[in-house]
């Protein structure tokens, strides 16, 4: 009888948490990685981007690297990230840098595959942004959509190397409204 008292008052307790469950959307969000449920989708296939070394939350982040040149990120239709046109798209992530070598950038880019061009393609600079360097920092960017963006359009989010010499990583993408 104890043992299903002491049961049920873990059960109560847990249940009276504050955090947000990650499964529940904030407001403005649009889509959200920590990267923890990658692991086991791939068909077997390597990703090699997808880390245990360091991660800000969780076991998983993403990282770059010399012969990892773009880590796993997003990559959806423009018309699938929200029901309305976008004018304005808030990135977040945490990231770490071990240096203020790292020239890593968070890419965030949209794509005409049809035409085979981009529309737009803004980068955010880690060792520029990244206030601190050898620890987990968030980073934080506002990009403006081309007003010529349409529902079929590709938008992409992702760490891009861009030549460093040095390791950077990536945790809890998250994308939302701006506007």
């Amino acid at each position: 009888m104890k043992l299903l008292f002491y049961l049920v008052l873990a059960l109560s307790l847990a249940a009276c948490n504050d955090e947000v469950p990650k499964t529940q959307k904030l407001a403005g969000q649009l889509t959200f990685n920590d990267f923890e449920t990658v692991d086991g989708w791939a068909s077997g296939t390597p990703i090699p981007s997808l880390t245990s070394e360091k991660a800000h939350s969780g076991t998983f982040a993403v990282k770059v690297a010399p012969g990892i040149d773009y880590s796993l990120g997003y990559n959806n239709l423009l018309g699938k990230v929200g029901g309305n046109k976008l004018r304005k798209l808030r990135v977040q992530a945490w990231v770490f840098v071990p240096n203020a070598q790292s020239s890593a950038v968070l890419v965030t880019q949209l794509r005409d595959e049809a035409a085979q061009k981009d529309l737009m393609w803004e980068g955010l600079s880690l060792s520029k942004e990244a206030k601190e360097v050898n620890r987990w920092v968030k980073v934080e960017k506002v990009v403006t959509l081309p007003e010529t963006a349409t529902y079929n359009n590709r938008l992409l989010v992702y760490l891009w190397r861009n030549n460093s010499s040095q390791p950077a990583y990536l945790d809890d993408l998250q994308l939302s409204w701006a506007d």
